[in-house]
């Protein structure tokens, strides 16, 4: 089958949990036997340099022009879900490739028309998070609340104006509101076109069912981890803790991510346990200043963001994941690893990670936002470290790529008949 997959970045520029997903499925679906081929903007891209082959899978770069970098906020609003560019480079590829079925992972800053363009074909859409209907795709309002849903655009509006040299334009609401309405109604009435939705979490179906999307064209698929990446050799070897039980984090450094909340928590721990904190510490400088200003145990570590390629080691050094999340999560790649070198988890109660930790039996769930609580867990696994075997026990392997792919060829096969 000649599969055309679209997504917004690809490793090894971006390691989002999306691009590495995206990325594991194009090599699994490529060893299964399919013809698989990659579409994604690439800023600064040369022409010589769009077309490439990795590892059988062939990759198709657009170049994105270069005025877009400095934009005013309108001409960035309107690129996040619409480039004519794009568009033009895609019709191009689907006339020179002439895929037999195109399989959207994000199209957030690439172009939502692309769907319509893909008309003639079957047209499958993995729904990684919120943005089909949240401009910002995380749920989260500027006030950190957690939002249930856009209002027409109008709770939009405080999510645009975010910026205090915006804040003047709150005035004008209605006005302002607008845009994104139109936005949001567009995005709607083009995945009526979608033949078939893939959601990784019951959770994320649930909540674009009450946003009017189709239920019976949503279906739960998990995605499929590439396990093999765990085994890959680091560059350097990771320095070991200094103490254990050792307690890690893995992932963005921000403010929905709820690292302040597991610093907090540590803060109130005695000196028998050490926490290492992987993430890049460059993409918001000031809550990283902030974390560290913060923490007071002595055993807290930043150890700045993590090779892809050390993942596996990392987390052989844990002896517990902690996924303080703020905001409403899908499927994190990172509790897939975790369980994948049967580490249980500690998380928020909270969005699909209810789904994802099973409290007492892969991990413990604890409220969102609440430091105290977690401290309280934290202080039970210290103080009773045979916990930990008893939640190892409980840990099934995640679902692989390869069997994620079986799945999907099902689903593949049913849409193309």
């Amino acid at each position: 089958m000649r599969i055309l997959l679209v997504v917004h970045k690809y490793p090894p520029e971006s390691l989002g949990g999306t691009e590495i997903y995206t990325w594991s499925l194009a090599r699994a679906l490529t060893r299964a036997g399919h013809d698989v081929h990659v579409f994604y903007p690439y800023p600064g891209i040369s022409q010589d340099e769009a077309n490439a082959e990795e590892d059988g899978v062939h990759l198709w770069r657009v170049a994105l022009p270069t005025s877009q970098a400095s934009e005013g906020p309108i001409k960035q609003f309107w690129h996040t879900f619409r480039s004519a560019a794009v568009e033009e480079a895609f019709a191009r590829l689907l006339e020179g490739v002439r895929p037999e079925l195109v399989h959207f992972q994000h199209v957030q800053g690439v172009s939502a028309r692309l769907i319509e363009l893909a008309a003639g074909r079957p047209r499958i859409v993995t729904l990684h998070d919120y943005w089909y209907f949240c401009a910002n795709s995380q749920l989260v309002r500027p006030d950190h609340q957690v939002c249930s849903g856009p209002g027409w655009g109008w709770k939009c509006v405080d999510c645009a104006t975010a910026r205090a040299d915006l804040s003047v334009l709150r005035l004008a609401r209605p006005a302002v509101a607008l845009p994104f309405a139109y936005r949001n109604r567009y995005l709607y009435r083009l995945c009526q076109q979608v033949d078939h939705f893939l959601a990784p979490s019951e959770f994320l179906r649930r909540q674009y069912i009450a946003q009017g999307f189709p239920a019976s064209r949503i279906t739960v698929a998990e995605n499929g981890l590439d396990t093999a990446r765990l085994a890959g050799t680091p560059i350097a070897d990771l320095p070991p803790p200094p103490i254990r039980p050792h307690f890690g984090f893995l992932g963005s450094l921000a403010w929905q991510k709820g690292v302040h909340i597991l610093v907090e928590a540590f803060n109130q721990l005695p000196d028998k346990a050490a926490l290492t904190i992987y993430g890049n510490e460059n993409a918001f400088p000031e809550y990283v200043a902030q974390l560290k200003a913060a923490a007071r145990h002595p055993y807290i570590r930043f150890a700045g963001q993590l090779d892809h390629r050390a993942v596996g080691v990392a987390l052989r050094q844990i002896d517990c994941l902690v996924v303080p999340s703020l905001w409403y999560e899908n499927s994190p790649v990172t509790i897939q690893e975790a369980y994948a070198m049967q580490v249980p988890v500690i998380a928020s109660r909270l969005g699909a990670l209810e789904e994802k930790v099973q409290d007492g039996k892969t991990g413990r769930l604890f409220s969102a936002g609440s430091s105290q609580e977690l401290a309280e867990i934290l202080c039970q696994i210290i103080e009773h470290p045979d916990q930990l075997s008893a939640l190892r026990a409980g840990i099934r392997p995640p679902l692989t790529v390869d069997e994620h792919v079986t799945k999907l060829e099902a689903i593949y096969a049913d849409a193309l008949s």
